[in-house]
């Protein structure tokens, strides 16, 4: 059954962001994910915290997978330039 990993992020190097980001998208076709949604937050609905500006959302094939793209040595290296590119929360989901 699916995966979806959610990310609320804002950038806080765009230099470093924009190098990053055709690699993380390379690794993560790679790993059977793809990216459903990227882009601008548009309206906080509920909550006392409001979120960071840019949210997104990708998909795997199983729970599995996106756990294996996440702790994988491929991605070791962009998520640690990620971690100095953004200030991110990011947590997954299974479907069903």
């Amino acid at each position: 059954m699916p995966a979806y990993v959610h990310v609320n992020l804002r950038v806080i190097d765009p230099a470093k962001q924009a190098a990053l980001a055709p690699r993380f998208q390379a690794a993560l076709k790679d790993a059977g994910g793809k990216i459903l949604h990227f882009g601008l937050v548009a309206h906080t609905l509920e909550g006392d915290e409001d979120p960071l500006p840019l949210a997104g959302v990708f998909e795997f094939p199983t729970l599995s997978q996106a756990l294996a793209f996440y702790h994988s040595e491929r991605y070791a290296p962009i998520k640690a330039e990620r971690q100095e590119a953004q200030q991110a929360r990011m947590f997954v989901v299974e479907a069903g």
